[in-house]
């Protein structure tokens, strides 16, 4: 498309020629889009949300990169997400008429602990309400995988990897090199309570530490069984035991629903359309979406596509363009398939 190229060419690029060149080709290829269909394409700012839109009534939640308790520079520069973020927006997906459904797009390797049962428990809260559906396009790991756990089903794309569920904590010991610098430090720990500080270095000291940590993986072991309808012993022992499973074998273990895509799910979840059944293999079904979603009120019509003005449809394809240009220097980086 002329645009395209008339885009690409208008900016300044520091780029390889022959990544640049293999850009230009790609960006003049023929596509056959219409204004409607990018319109359709493009979603919406979920009213009083911060991060999450809404397509076709579906409010989708992104939950990617590394999770963290309250925001931070790392979530608003860096590609991770925050559950007070994601809470508020899951709050204002629940409050709007608007939306009939929610979906929890993940691409998590998981985060910190803290918060993560609270979150888990607000989403787990939504189901009755509203159907709610996480899909896990690549990875959906360790707190990933307990907030996913809390939906009423869990889709993932063929090589998704779910799972590694537990609990680690890591303590770097500097006493050598502070010692060769000649650093010296001193704890004093208040008599009345002993076990205030507890060196890992010494037996005694790393057993408590071991078993605060163990406690805290039983609660997220505990929060998956009770989530996805199976015993505690089946999530220690088929779900991966630290271990994350990929696709189709999440599937078989009973750690997702599903295999779909991103498209497939939000189609299914507009259409307010159930999702496939869970395999025989698994544990008896909880009620379909159809069952939790509310009955009495009428599926919303959605209204024909409104013609588009010249200003909206040139302003469409000059987005397009700066896509398909991002894309193609990922590929050219050998960052995509």
């Amino acid at each position: 498309m002329t645009i395209v190229l008339d885009a690409a060419i208008g900016f300044a690029w520091a780029m390889e020629e022959i990544a640049l060149t293999r850009l230009f080709e790609i960006a003049a290829r023929e596509h056959p889009i219409t204004p409607q269909a990018l319109e359709a394409y493009r979603a919406e700012a979920l009213e009083r949300g911060e991060r999450a839109t809404v397509r076709n009534g579906v409010a989708i939640l992104r939950v990617e990169g590394p999770l963290f308790k309250r925001a931070s520079l790392m979530t608003e520069h860096c590609g991770a997400s925050s559950y007070d973020v994601l809470r508020r927006d899951l709050a204002a997906a629940v409050d709007n008429p608007g939306v009939r459904a929610i979906m929890l797009a993940i691409d998590s390797p998981g985060g910190e602990a803290a918060g993560c049962a609270e979150f888990a428990a607000a989403v787990a809260d939504v189901r009755g309400r509203k159907p709610i559906v996480a899909y896990v396009a690549d990875v959906g790991a360790s707190a990933a995988y307990w907030i996913a756990s809390a939906c009423d089903r869990i889709i993932c794309g063929p090589s998704a990897a779910l799972g590694s569920i537990g609990v680690r904590m890591s303590m770097a010991d500097t006493r050598d090199r502070d010692a060769r610098s000649g650093v010296r430090r001193f704890d004093f720990v208040s008599s009345q309570s002993p076990y205030k500080v507890n060196d890992p270095a010494t037996e005694d000291g790393s057993a408590r530490i071991k078993a605060r940590v163990d406690a805290l993986a039983q609660v997220f072991v505990d929060a998956v069984a009770d989530n996805r309808g199976v015993s505690a012993a089946q999530v220690l022992d088929g779900f991966g035991r630290g271990d994350v499973l990929i696709g189709a074998a999440a599937v078989a273990a009973g750690m997702a629903d599903g295999l779909g895509t991103f498209e497939s799910v939000l189609a299914d979840l507009s259409a307010s359309k159930p999702l496939a059944p869970r395999s025989v293999s698994l544990p008896p079904p909880r009620a379909s979406l159809s069952a939790v979603a509310p009955k009495a009120a009428p599926r919303p019509v959605v209204p024909a596509p409104r013609q588009l003005s010249a200003a909206e449809v040139e302003r469409i394809e000059t987005d397009y363009a700066v896509l398909v240009m991002l894309k193609a220097r990922r590929m050219a980086l050998g960052q995509e398939c």
